[in-house]
């Protein structure tokens, strides 16, 4: 495959630079007061994105041209192309790779300005389908346009990818993305959910989404709403945990760790959900600090150190876990529920996917700690009524989304057609906790700017 490396050249306007510190937000929750003896904690770490200046993006949609495109599929593949040109400003650029039966480059990575868009107009209303589907080749043309420009520092990149069937040339799954943003979309029934959410999970940050017919500028709408905003590449949190063999000395030993969380949007908020055990006597329970990139300089921030009050005396409310931390555990303990039915509808065993599904909704029997991976000392914990403890919408969310997987889990025939799709999007969205369309329904996780264009796409009035 050639090398592109022939993006447009980019000229910075004039004015002073972009403020790299004070675009994210942490906030810490944990309780204050904890029993003197050895026990364990939660600690709950929010990283909020700022309202600052955003970075520039530069997009490469990669589209499906299969013969199966043809008709009301294309047409409505045009008209989500279309708005994402009109969204873009003249500081982003934009690159369109079809594929079929093998990949095309219709233009280079070219800055999206009054005068481009007649030529992205024409590109985008002659777009036509025919052929096979080469999903390998289309994503190795999309990856080395990104990977081999002139101009990346200080910019976004990211693939749009969107298919809407099964590869019949090539394997995808022999490509390697390495690092790079992928944002899959799958269009109808007939595409492979399992590819589509393999090249997402293998991508930084990337997220699977599926969508059914008359859908998909929703679903390019919310993407997009996301990569117009981002304030902090690359964000990074940095943490240490004691060192357990030093506690009872003067010096405390810390054990550094790192995770990366990728970027973040303006008002978007990443939880990272953190169990400490505790040795008798320990105050100092964690120290953390993150790390982010904007406008091409690595902005660090100072350590902070968590701390809390070893007392012989804790009243049962202050041993109560706050409930934003027990609202966050319990999301990612239903994900998990939902993640075990997943497999084993995958391995065909419906009625105990099916089981998982309806006790995570109302059993009062309930799961073993095991099953759902949580901590609690009781060898039984009622994962029936977890939904029952949580508050307004989160509450309805997982309800909604247990009970839907439910239906689509009723056969294996409308698992295959249509629950797997559900699924893998449902799964991908609660992992990266960011937006993926499921279906008809669009998730939660959404900025107000994601809104903004999902009712601009959905042809809805948006309040200035």
């Amino acid at each position: 495959m050639m090398r592109f490396d022939d993006d447009e050249p980019i000229v910075l306007p004039p004015g002073p630079k972009p403020i790299v510190p004070g675009r994210v937000k942490l906030e810490i929750r944990n309780n204050e007061k904890v029993p003197m003896d050895d026990n364990t904690q939660k600690v709950l770490l929010t990283f909020t994105g700022e309202e600052k200046s955003r970075s520039p993006v530069d997009i490469v949609a990669v589209l499906d041209l299969s013969g199966s495109m043809r008709g009301q599929r294309l047409e409505e593949l045009k008209r989500a192309m279309l708005f994402v040109m009109a969204k873009l400003s003249p500081v982003d650029r934009l690159s369109i790779v079809t594929y079929s039966t093998k990949a095309k480059r219709l233009c280079p990575l070219c800055l999206v300005t009054p005068s481009s868009n007649t030529k992205f107009e024409f590109l985008i209303n002659n777009l036509y389908a025919d052929g096979g589907t080469n999903m390998e080749d289309g994503l190795r043309m999309g990856l080395d346009i990104l990977n081999h420009r002139k101009c990346s520092r200080e910019r976004v990149g990211a693939i749009m990818f969107m298919s809407d069937g099964m590869q019949n040339r090539g394997n995808v799954r022999n490509v390697e993305v390495g690092d790079v943003t992928v944002h899959t979309f799958g269009f109808g029934d007939e595409h492979d959910p399992e590819d589509l959410k393999g090249i997402a999970d293998h991508s930084r940050g990337g997220t699977y989404s599926d969508f059914r017919l008359g859908n998909l500028s929703l679903g390019f709408a919310q993407c997009l709403g996301g990569l117009l905003s981002v304030v902090a590449q690359d964000l990074t949190l940095v943490f240490h945990l004691p060192d357990e063999q030093t506690c009872n000395y003067r010096s405390q030993v810390w054990i550094p760790s790192t995770t990366r969380l990728g970027d973040l949007c303006i008002k978007e908020c990443h939880k990272v959900l953190m169990e400490v055990h505790l040795p008798r006597g320990l105050t100092d329970i964690l120290k953390v600090s993150y790390t982010y990139k904007f406008d091409g300089e690595i902005f660090e921030s100072d350590p902070l150190i968590i701390a809390v009050q070893r007392t012989v005396e804790v009243t049962a409310e202050q041993q109560q876990t706050l409930p934003d931390v027990r609202a966050e555990d319990i999301r990612l303990r239903i994900v998990r529920i939902m993640k075990q039915a997943t497999e084993d509808a995958d391995s065909k065993n419906l009625d105990s996917a099916r089981d998982k599904l309806i006790r995570g909704i109302k059993s009062p029997t309930g799961f073993s700690k095991e099953e759902v991976g949580g901590s609690s000392s009781k060898q039984k914990e009622d994962v029936g009524a977890l939904c029952s403890q949580l508050n307004g919408e989160l509450k309805y969310d997982l309800r909604a989304q247990l009970e839907e997987l439910l239906e689509l889990m009723e056969s294996q025939y409308i698992y295959e057609r249509k629950g797997r799709a559900f699924a893998y999007s449902l799964l991908s969205s609660h992992n990266a906790q960011r937006p993926a369309g499921r279906g008809y329904n669009m998730e939660k996780f959404a900025t107000p700017q994601m809104c903004d264009f999902l009712l601009e796409a959905a042809g809805l009035d948006v309040k200035s």
